[in-house]
Order: structure tokens, then sequence, then C-alpha cells
């Protein structure tokens, strides 16, 4: 989304500038998805694969997550104006992506340690807000997890249970994605 020389190695804590892209316009409401702040570095771009940058939310409850435009949202941020309202928040990722991303922390203990250190605890072994979603009996749409422990997908019933949310930012050497 935005040009830059991304040079970024394995465990290095990256500070990203803020950005956000438009999703959502509603009458006197705007959504938008950010990236911004401190992220971790998890895997290095190199001639095939993009590198992976990673943001460790911290937990979430139910409560705190709607539905915008057919995904889940967090209100991370607001700005209130004149003639609307701009709510930011970090785009969740897919069941994939998480899958992806707790391979590799699997597989790096050190890397779990650099999560430690900056103030970011994850643990591979627990559950994630995912993109996908589930309709309930009356059609609406509901946020689901993925639980790690049991591979499995699982809509959520209690408002009151908290999942760690994360964000994820791709990156080549001349672009960010997220």
């Amino acid at each position: 989304m935005a040009s830059y020389e991304n040079n970024w190695t394995t465990g290095e804590i990256v500070t990203l500038p803020r950005k956000s892209s438009k999703f959502k316009s509603s009458g006197l409401k705007t959504y938008e998805y950010i990236v911004g702040s401190r992220y971790i570095c998890i895997r290095e771009a190199n001639g095939s694969e993009c590198g992976i940058l990673l943001k460790v939310l911290g937990k979430a409850p139910r409560e705190h997550i709607m539905i915008a435009n057919g995904e889940p949202f967090c209100k991370d941020d607001k700005n209130e104006g004149f003639a609307n309202d701009s709510y930011f928040g970090y785009r969740f990722p897919t069941t994939e992506e998480v899958k992806l991303i707790l391979g590799i922390l699997r597989h790096s203990p050190e890397l779990v340690e650099t999560f430690e250190q900056a103030k970011m605890h994850i643990n591979p072994n627990s559950s994630y807000w995912v993109r996908e979603t589930v309709r309930d009996v009356l059609l609406k749409k509901k946020p689901q997890i993925y639980d790690s422990r049991t591979d499995a997908l699982i809509a959520v019933s209690n408002d009151s249970d908290i999942h760690y949310r994360l964000s994820i930012v791709y990156f080549t050497r001349s672009k960010l994605d997220w």
C-alpha cells in the first residue's frame, strides 16, 4: 500500500508508520483498516516469499467485536468529525494465516521469547480470532475463533470468553500489504 525499502530480519522489532485503508462507508460512519506501531518480523522477504510482520494485539472478548461489511471488526481507534465519524481497526487474519504464523512460532522458540521481551505475550497453543464468520439461526454473521489445540474453527457463543487478536503485514522490499 505504501513504498518503502523493507529490509527487516527475523526477530527485528519494526515500527511502522500509521496507514489506513477504507473498506466501508455507511451514512455518517466510515470504517478503515489500520496498520502501525510495533510489529516483529517473523519471516524475512526473499525472492519467492514475502516477509511477514506480526503484532499481537492481546486478548479480546466477543463483546468488543462487531461485524462490518461481512467481517469481524474491532473499534481500536475513532476519529470524531463534524460530518461523520471514522472507526479504525486492525484487520483480522484468516484461519490459514493464523496456522502459518503458529507454525513459524512453534518452530522458533526464540521468536516467542522476542515477543515476550517486547511485551507482546503470545501462546502458540491458544485460541485466535479469525476473519471467517458463520451464520446463526437468524442468519446473522458471528465471528469465529481458531483453536490451535484442536485445530478447529469454533463459533463463539459466550461474549465474555477472550481470545488472541493478531495483526499481520506482508512485505517485499518495495511494499507493504495487509
